[in-house]
């Protein structure tokens, strides 16, 4: 059986429970987020002050790859993220049906993914267009743009993770 095949065998003859599709849906988004949010949180509390003893010429490049690593994954996540949520989203009845904080967390959540477009699409490419060319001084301006927009990315992420912790408890 070839692999298209499987997938829609699987598709056909395995049933999953609305419970059980729930729980699936839950695990892969938290999943996602941390991937992202903790990436973002080790990469600019740990990583970031650990090179920072590196000459501009090594740190330059080495953020260089880590950030074309850790971009792979966010886009990623991003994508289980969309999924997921709108499945569950869906799953619970649609937009009217969730409590508020559901809608704070989409927003905010939309927000991120606005800024990391933005940080991929064009600090991170003048970024790596810079190294190419030699510019370090300008590589690192971009850098440091990647780092304030990350920032306050990872602010809004955190407020993302402690909403879907406590919302449902009535913390917000």
């Amino acid at each position: 059986m070839d692999g298209s095949s499987a997938l829609v065998y699987a598709v056909q003859h395995i049933v999953v429970s609305e419970p059980d599709s729930m729980n699936i849906l839950i695990a892969l988004h938290v999943l996602a987020a941390l991937i992202w949010v903790g990436g973002m949180f080790f990469l600019l509390l740990m990583v970031r002050p650990a090179a920072g003893a590196l000459p501009v010429g090594d740190r330059l490049p080495l953020f260089s790859k880590i950030l074309g690593r850790f971009f792979l994954w966010v886009w990623l996540s991003v994508i289980v993220l969309v999924i997921s949520g709108y499945a569950m989203i869906a799953m619970l009845g649609g937009m009217a049906a969730v409590p508020v904080y559901v809608d704070i967390m989409q927003g905010l959540g939309w927000i991120m993914m606005l800024m990391f477009g933005h940080i991929f699409f064009s600090p991170w490419r003048r970024m790596r267009t810079a190294l190419n060319a030699g510019a370090l001084a300008d590589a690192g301006r971009a850098l440091n743009q990647i780092r304030m927009l990350a920032s306050v990315a990872l602010v809004l992420g955190l407020i993302v993770v402690a909403l879907a912790a406590g919302g449902r408890y009535g913390w917000f």
